[in-house]
C-alpha cells in the first residue's frame, strides 16, 4: 500500500474495515477471506450500492491479502461474473425509459416552437401518445391511415384499427394537432411524418425509429424536464399510465395499444398507481 496516494490508502483502509466488520459480524474470518465469503458480501452490497463501490471494496480486500502475501479471493471468476452481472444490471436500471405524464406531455406541447418542425412534433406526440403506439407504427403511418371521425381520429394499423377521441382541451387533442399539421405541410398522401430540413422545407421520406425519440427528448428539453429519461417509448407507456389513473380496464388498455401480453399491462399498471419517489 505504500505506493499508493494518501486519498486511496484511506479509501482501501475505509472499505476493509467495512469488510473485516461484516465478518466479524458473521463470525468468519477476514485474513484470509474465503471466496463464498466474498460472493456473499457482494450478493449483500449489489442490494444498496454501486457498482463501482463494490469493486473499490473487492480491490482493497485484494489488496490486503496480497499485503501478507496471501492469495486474493476477489481474483476468483465467480466473484468476477457477479460484479459483472451487477453493473450490467443498474446501467439497465440506469437506462430505463419513464412513462410520459400528462402535465410532463402538456409542458413538452407547450414549448413547441411555432413553425413547420414544432407542428409536425406536437402531431406526432399526441397520436403516438393517444393511440399507444410502438415506434415503428408511428413512422410507419401514411396520410391515409388517419381519418377524422365522429369519436375522433381513427388510425388503421396492421394490427387494426384504433381511434383516439378528441382531447379534454385543444392543446391536448391529437385531432386538431393532426388536421393542422396535415393542412400546413400541404399533406395529401404519404408518409404521415417526415423530415423537416433546417431551411424548413419538408422531405418526401418517412422518419427513423430514432428520429422519434430524439422529438421526444428535444420536446424534453425545451420544456426544462431532464431528456435522458424519455424515449420514443415514453409515448406507449405514458397512455397506459394515463388510462389507469382514470380506471380504464387492462382489456381496454390492450385493445388501444395493441399488447399481447396482460402481465405486462399489468405491471404497466401497478407502477402507474404506485407513488413517486
Amino acid at each position: 500500500m505504500a505506493k499508493k496516494s494518501a486519498h486511496t490508502l484511506r479509501a482501501y483502509r475505509s472499505d476493509w474495515a467495512d469488510f473485516a466488520q461484516w465478518c466479524v459480524a458473521r463470525g468468519e474470518p477476514a485474513l484470509p477471506a474465503s471466496v463464498e465469503s466474498v460472493v456473499d458480501y457482494v450478493a449483500e452490497l449489489s442490494a444498496t450500492r454501486k457498482a463501482s463501490t463494490v469493486e473499490r471494496r473487492l480491490a482493497a480486500i485484494g489488496e490486503a491479502h496480497r499485503e501478507v502475501g496471501l492469495a486474493s479471493p476477489t481474483d476468483d471468476d465467480r466473484i468476477r461474473i457477479d460484479v459483472t452481472r451487477m453493473r450490467w444490471h443498474q446501467r439497465k436500471s440506469t437506462d430505463r425509459t419513464v412513462p410520459l405524464a400528462v402535465r410532463e406531455l402538456r409542458v413538452m406541447l407547450g414549448a413547441l416552437p411555432d413553425d413547420l418542425v414544432g407542428g409536425r412534433d406536437r402531431a406526432l406526440l399526441l397520436v403516438g401518445y393517444g393511440a399507444g403506439l410502438r415506434p415503428s407504427e408511428l413512422v410507419g403511418m401514411d396520410v391515409s391511415d388517419l381519418s377524422v371521425v365522429d369519436d375522433g381520429l381513427a388510425v388503421s394499423l396492421m394490427r387494426g384499427r384504433v381511434v383516439i377521441p378528441y382531447g379534454s382541451s385543444r392543446p391536448l387533442c391529437a385531432v386538431t394537432a393532426w388536421q393542422e399539421w396535415m393542412v400546413t405541410a400541404g399533406l395529401t398522401s404519404g408518409p404521415a411524418f417526415r423530415a423537416v430540413d433546417r431551411h424548413g422545407r419538408l422531405g418526401v421520406n418517412r422518419l427513423g425509429e430514432k428520429s422519434v425519440t430524439r422529438i421526444v427528448r428535444r420536446a424534453a428539453e425545451r420544456a426544462g424536464l431532464d431528456e435522458q429519461r424519455y424515449s420514443a417509448l415514453s409515448l406507449r407507456l405514458g397512455m397506459v399510465t394515463a388510462a389507469t389513473e382514470v380506471g380504464a380496464p387492462d382489456r381496454g388498455i390492450m385493445a388501444q395499444t395493441g399488447h399481447r401480453s396482460r402481465p405486462l399491462v399489468r405491471r404497466y399498471m401497478r407502477e402507474a398507481r404506485e407513488p413517486p419517489d
